[in-house]
Order: structure tokens, then C-alpha cells, then sequence
């Protein structure tokens, strides 16, 4: 159940990471959500919809024009390369500043709750740092390339790769519930 908990606290800052960072680079957050497929709950706050999902296996902020061209200045194409690597990387390092002291702290003090935490906080930033289409840590890469190929053939590019890449990452997390429950049962996840 502490792995359970855990892993919707983890997602639910990691989305709140890049919520935070969007909003102060003036750029428009459309949804913030934690998990996938079918809305459970939602409530629109100011310009922002809030959504619970059905698959809670991770969350995304769906920002203005992330994937496509637009002329909006609140669109996050048309924010510069430094605001969109630390919108795109927010989340990661939300988890990596709750999860190292959660780690340490839950170590230190033989707190198994918190050092799990701290443990699966870090390996989600972490994980979702690696350069893989449509996870964070590739963002900074395709928008190097969006100086090479223009920002509509980047951001066409992009949408089709990531929802392809997307896919895999989705079966592969589906795949890895039925080890995960093991684990729990097993006792060797908290």
C-alpha cells in the first residue's frame, strides 16, 4: 500500500514540477493530470482542467501547443530553449530534491516509509531523465534539432515519434504490473 500511495505522490509532483515552471514561464497549462484514459474527476481552476485518470501509471501536463506550431506567445513552441528545457525538466528534478533528502533522511532515522519513497522518487526522475522519445530527458534534444529543422517539421516529427514511443512505454508498464504485485505480495515492495 506505501508503494501504491507513494508512486501517486511521486507522479502527482513530478506534474506538479512542470505545472509550476510552466505557469512562471507564462506558459498555458490546458490539463493537469495524474494517470491516463478515462477521467475519474476533473475540475477546471482559472484556465487549468485538473483530472484524476483511471490508469494511474504516470501524468502529463498538457501544455499549449507542445506538439504543434502556434503563433500564441503562452504556446510552449514559442518559448525560448531555456524555459523549455526547465519546463520539460521541472518534474525531474522535483523528484530528485524530495527524493535524495527522503532517501537520506528515512536512511538515517530507519524509516522504511520514507526511505522507499525516496528510493522510487528518485528511480521515476531518474528513469524519466533518459533521452527516450516522449519522456522528459528528450525534450532538450528534439529542441536542439528545432534549430536545424525549422519548428514545424521538428514538432510534426516530434508528435509522431512520441506517440509511437508512448505505445511501447505504455505496454511495457502494463506488462511489468503482474511482477509488481508479485513483489508487493512478496513483501519486497513496501
Amino acid at each position: 500500500m506505501i508503494f501504491i500511495i507513494s508512486l501517486l505522490f511521486i507522479i502527482f509532483l513530478h506534474e506538479l514540477g512542470h505545472l509550476i515552471v510552466a505557469k512562471l514561464c507564462k506558459c498555458k497549462v490546458e490539463i493537469f493530470a495524474v494517470g491516463f484514459g478515462k477521467t475519474l474527476f476533473a475540475k477546471k481552476i482559472g484556465e487549468t482542467i485538473y483530472q484524476l485518470n483511471l490508469i494511474l501509471l504516470g501524468g502529463f501536463c498538457k501544455l499549449k501547443g507542445e506538439l504543434d506550431y502556434s503563433r500564441s506567445k503562452y504556446s510552449f513552441t514559442n518559448k525560448t530553449y531555456l524555459q523549455k528545457v526547465f519546463i520539460s525538466l521541472a518534474g525531474i528534478l522535483v523528484n530528485v530534491l524530495t527524493g535524495l533528502p527522503a532517501l537520506v533522511y528515512g536512511y538515517h532515522i530507519q524509516c522504511q516509509w520514507l526511505y522507499s519513497f525516496g528510493l522510487y522518487s528518485l528511480a521515476i526522475g531518474l528513469s524519466n531523465a533518459l533521452p527516450i522519445p516522449c519522456l522528459d530527458g528528450s525534450y532538450p534534444l528534439w529542441f536542439l534539432l528545432e534549430y536545424k529543422l525549422g519548428k514545424k517539421r521538428t514538432y510534426a516529427l516530434m508528435r509522431k515519434i512520441f506517440s509511437i514511443s508512448f505505445k511501447i512505454l505504455m505496454i511495457i508498464n502494463i506488462l511489468t504490473i503482474p511482477w509488481l504485485i508479485y513483489l508487493i505480495y512478496q513483501g519486497k515492495i513496501l
